[in-house]
C-alpha cells in the first residue's frame, strides 16, 4: 500500500491528503537527522530498528473538504466480554502503577507517565460493509474531523509503522518562517457538564495542587529547552483549555529561531516532553521502555508536516489508535504520575482519554 497521510489542522474546514507513490518513506535513526529535511514526519516514542523515525516525501498532495458529521446509530457491544477485558487490563495497569509509583516514592523521578493499551476487536467491521478499504479509512478520518473540530486529526499509513488515527490537542512544534511555538499541556479532568466550542477558553475550572504541579514541571522543562536555542521567547499561561470532553492546563511558549536548519536538534530537545515521558527525561524513557506492559510504538511520538512550503505543524501523537489489517484496533492513553497519585484516579483518567478516539468507532 502507498504511504499516505490525511491531516486536518484545528478549526479548519478542509484537510490535506498527501501520498508518496514513488519509492519508500525515508528511514531515520533519530529525530536529529531531521535537520535540514522536509516532509511528513511519523516519529515513535523511542526510535529503534522496529520503530524508526519515518519521513514521507509526498509526490501527490490535494485539499479535501470535510463534510458535517452524520447522525450516528446507537452503538452496541458485548457487555460481558467488554467487562472481562476491562478487568484484565486494569489488573495489568495496577501492576504497572505499583512499579512506577514505587520509583516516585524513592525519589528516582519527580514525575513519570504511565501509559496503557486497550484492544478492541473487529470494531472496523461496522465501517466496512462493501466499501473498499481506502474509502473506509477516509470515512473514519472525516468522522473524526467532524466530531473534534478543535483538535489536530491525522490518519497516516506507512509499511513500517502501520495505520494510525489520532485526534490530539498537543502542539510539539508549529512554525512559519523563523517564528515558532510549542506548548505545555498537562493536568486533566472531565468537562462536566459537556461544553461547546464557543466556551473556549474556559474560565472558573478548579485545579488540584497535583495537576498544577504536574503542569509546572512540563512548563519548566520546555522553557529550559527553548532557552538553549534562543533568548527571544515568551510564555502565556497557564490557563484552562478543553480537548474533546476533557479540560487541561496549558501554557503557550512562542520563540524566534534564526537558524531553521536546526529543527531536528530542537525537536530532539523537546521530545518526548514530560507530558508524555517524565523527569529526568532520558532515565524516565528508559524505565518506561523496560517496564510498561505494552510497547507504545508510535503512541506519544509526534506526526505532521515539517517545513513543507515553509510551514511546520508537528503534534504529539495522543488520543490515538493503531488499526491492524484484520480490523483490530489498539487504543492508547496515559497519564502523569506524581508521589500523591492514586491508582483508581489515574485509571479513570486513561479511560476518559480513550473515549475520545473510541467514540469515533461507535455507530
Amino acid at each position: 500500500m502507498t504511504a499516505f497521510a490525511y491531516y486536518r489542522l484545528p478549526y479548519l474546514h478542509h484537510a490535506i491528503y498527501m501520498a508518496q507513490h514513488e519509492g519508500s518513506p525515508e528511514v531515520l535513526g533519530s529525530v536529529m537527522e531531521l535537520n535540514g529535511k522536509e516532509g511528513f514526519v511519523v516519529a515513535p516514542f523511542a526510535p529503534s530498528c522496529d520503530t524508526p523515525v519515518l519521513l514521507i516525501h509526498p509526490d501527490e498532495k490535494k485539499l479535501i473538504a470535510i463534510p458535517p458529521e452524520e447522525e450516528a446509530a446507537e452503538a452496541t457491544e458485548n457487555a460481558s466480554r467488554r467487562n472481562f477485558v476491562a478487568v484484565s487490563e486494569q489488573k495489568k495497569y495496577a501492576q504497572d502503577f505499583e512499579c512506577f509509583h514505587e520509583q516516585l516514592m524513592q525519589g528516582t523521578f519527580r514525575k513519570i507517565v504511565l501509559a496503557r493499551m486497550s484492544v478492541e476487536e473487529n470494531l472496523m467491521d461496522s465501517l466496512n460493509g462493501r466499501n473498499p478499504k481506502s474509502l473506509v479509512f477516509r470515512k473514519l478520518f472525516e468522522k473524526t474531523c467532524a466530531k473534534y473540530p478543535r483538535l489536530f486529526v491525522s490518519l497516516v499509513y506507512t509499511e513500517q509503522s502501520g495505520m494510525w488515527l489520532m485526534a490530539t490537542p498537543e502542539i510539539l512544534l508549529r512554525g512559519d518562517g523563523c517564528d515558532f511555538c510549542t506548548m505545555s499541556l498537562a493536568g486533566t479532568q472531565r468537562a462536566e457538564p459537556p461544553r461547546t466550542v464557543a466556551d473556549y477558553p474556559v474560565e472558573g475550572v478548579e485545579w488540584s495542587s497535583k495537576n498544577r504541579e504536574e503542569q509546572q514541571y512540563v512548563t519548566d522543562y520546555i522553557e529550559q529547552c527553548v532557552k538553549s536555542f534562543t533568548d527571544d521567547y515568551s510564555l502565556k499561561g497557564p490557563y484552562t483549555t478543553m480537548a474533546a470532553n476533557l479540560y487541561h492546563l496549558r501554557t503557550d511558549i512562542a520563540f524566534h529561531l534564526p537558524n531553521t536548519h536546526r529543527l531536528g536538534d530542537v525537536l530532539e530537545s523537546l521530545y518526548p516532553t514530560p507530558a508524555v515521558c517524565g523527569i529526568p527525561k532520558d532515565t524516565a524513557r528508559q524505565f518506561i521502555l523496560q517496564h510498561e506492559h505494552q510497547p507504545r510504538r508510535y503512541y506519544s511520538g509526534f506526526v505532521g508536516p515539517l517545513s513543507l512550503s515553509g510551514k511546520t505543524h508537528l503534534f504529539v501523537s495522543l488520543r490515538c489508535m493503531n488499526i491492524l489489517r484484520d480490523g483490530t484496533c489498539k487504543l492508547y492513553a496515559g497519564g502523569g504520575l506524581l508521589q500523591e497519585s492514586e491508582m483508581d484516579t489515574e485509571w479513570r483518567e486513561t479511560e476518559a482519554k480513550m473515549q475520545t478516539i473510541k467514540k469515533v468507532l461507535e455507530g
